[in-house]
């Protein structure tokens, strides 16, 4: 008897060995799909040299090949998060408490130098939400452009 509740013990930490090591192996795609995100924004926005708001109403609604080829960053952008599945929920008012444009999943705040050049402090989040135990965080994860000497 005392062999069967020993293996017991061992299969459960095996079990808990494989859901935490999951979880950590999502916890870490969601991460660096995050960082992936804040750098190409960063990038898009120095490519356009400032950050421009869209022109459509619905981005929903727009073809995948009408907002790469828009000259909207905000577009632009939009396309990338839909190219890759990047969730583009609405996030809260408090998490850009400093301005900026709010848009789903990300945050881009306008920002200037002493000498009046611009430059963008962007800010992406993971969200973490474990329902068993109702545990819910996010997490920012903020980037700056360059100095941008062009910018309107």
């Amino acid at each position: 008897m005392r062999e069967a509740f020993g293996g017991t013990w061992i299969l459960g930490f095996v079990v808990l060995f494989i859901v935490l090591f999951s979880g950590y192996l999502a916890v870490s795609v969601n991460y660096t799909k995050a960082f992936k995100v804040k750098n190409k924004i960063v990038n898009i926005i120095e490519e356009n040299e400032g950050y421009s708001t869209s022109n459509y109403s619905n981005m929903d609604a727009e073809s995948l090949t009408t907002l790469q080829n828009s000259s909207s960053t905000e577009d632009k952008i939009y396309a990338f998060l839909k190219d890759i599945g990047y969730a583009t929920t609405e996030i809260n008012e408090n998490r850009c408490s400093d301005g900026g444009y709010r848009t789903g999943g990300y945050c881009v705040v306008e920002l200037q130098t002493n000498q009046g050049y611009k430059y963008y402090r962007v800010t992406t989040f993971i969200k973490l939400e474990i329902p068993i135990v109702w545990f819910n965080i996010t997490i920012p994860i903020t980037g700056e452009t360059r100095v941008l000497y062009n910018a309107d």
